[in-house]
């Protein structure tokens, strides 16, 4: 209680502006969340990259993503870039709650068959660089929201790579390989909810899943708040800066 007085009071004192179009008021503001860029209702069913009308996702028909599918509400753009960026490289940490209520409501579109929630982790060293795992605290307060456990001791970054931002999708592939484990007593014959912020080519979602299924996890559903187009004159995934 004294926290959220606390809180309160700096919000009174210095009170926060827009971090899409610097309003005062709040964090993103109410014109901002209006104007949220959508994927949208063509999609590719395997990786949830936006999709012309008729057209197919041509990097899902040549890489092989053990995940079942995944989704994410909306594109790496505008307001939600804005927010997912103040979050990770400005520490607003007040922006949680609102980007896993955004994935809340979509939750309810695709309801997938789960039983429990894994952050994407950040190696020890990231970690303690940042403050904090993005990725864990949305999905834990997500998770409370859905009434759906998060455990976010059932995956480890058990070695520290390079940034994956100007890596093309085979570099990226590379820089993860033997990054991540999983504690098989966690996973064991469970149905897995991969919960991360940004997707771009699927690397690490890939990396991620292969690693839970070969330590028994039953299945691997992905989900993440904002995913990168596709670059459909050179059908290929763009990358999240």
């Amino acid at each position: 209680m004294f926290r959220k007085f606390f809180g309160n009071v700096i919000d009174w004192i210095y009170p926060p502006s827009c971090v899409h179009c610097g309003k005062a008021g709040a964090l993103i503001c109410e014109d901002c969340l209006s104007k949220l860029p959508a994927v949208g209702e063509h999609y590719c069913s395997k990786c949830g990259k936006p999709l012309k009308p008729r057209h197919f996702c041509r990097h899902c028909s040549s890489a092989a993503f053990r995940f079942n599918a995944s989704r994410a509400p909306y594109l790496y753009d505008g307001p939600v870039s804005a927010m997912i960026k103040s979050l990770k490289y400005k520490g607003s940490l007040g922006l949680v709650p609102i980007l896993s209520k955004l994935l809340s409501d979509f939750w309810e579109e695709i309801k997938w068959n789960v039983d429990v929630i894994i952050p994407v982790p950040l190696s020890y060293k990231r970690k303690a660089e940042r403050g904090f795992n993005q990725s864990e605290m949305i999905a834990v307060n997500f998770a409370k929201r859905i009434g759906i456990p998060c455990v976010p001791k059932a995956l480890m970054k058990q070695r520290d790579t390079l940034q994956q931002v100007g890596l093309n999708a085979e570099e990226r592939k590379e820089n993860l390989y033997g990054a991540f484990a999983a504690e098989p007593k966690l996973i064991k014959g469970k149905r897995i909810l991969l919960l991360d912020d940004v997707m771009t080519t699927g690397s690490t979602f890939a990396e991620c899943s292969s690693v839970l299924l070969d330590n028994g996890a039953a299945s691997v559903y992905c989900l993440s708040v904002a995913t990168t187009p596709i670059d459909h004159r050179k059908h290929k995934m763009l990358d999240a800066q």
